[in-house]
């Protein structure tokens, strides 16, 4: 079996529930789409950041982290964050920190690229939050 297919054949035992998952990443592209736009820093360093909150506190509130906590304590397993997990956020933070700089985008621009992000979200939610790191465990 080759290295992907043995990582497919493991199964997520607690997977993101899709809420969760759909609504953190649509925050995270809006987030960076906010700080492309055409609105005052001001307004769009607070907008970013309440998206920014919203996904943080969606993620660590929702009841399933709590059966993740237990599935890891009954496996002997570390939840401490890997590297893989905290690349994505050090990504999106500098994707947040330069926009500025690029900005403003139009209005085609600041959306193509929210989805864009919120997509790539969508992609890597599961290694960021851990729910893929249990399949190994």
């Amino acid at each position: 079996m080759t290295a992907y297919g043995d990582m497919r054949a493991h199964q997520t035992p607690i997977p993101t529930p899709f809420l969760v998952r759909a609504v953190a990443s649509l925050l995270t592209g809006a987030s960076v789409a906010l700080m492309l736009s055409g609105l005052g820093l001001g307004a769009k360093v607070l907008l970013a950041l309440a998206c920014v909150a919203g996904a943080v506190v969606l993620v660590f509130a929702h009841p399933y982290r709590r059966e993740m906590r237990a599935y890891a304590r009954a496996k002997q397993v570390d939840t401490f964050p890997t590297l893989g997990q905290i690349v994505p956020l050090m990504l999106w933070w500098l994707a947040l920190m330069l926009a500025p700089l690029a900005a403003p985008w139009p209005a085609f621009g600041v959306v193509a690229t929210g989805i864009v992000v919120a997509g790539l979200a969508w992609l890597v939610f599961p290694h960021v939050d851990g729910t893929r790191k249990l399949a190994f465990a």
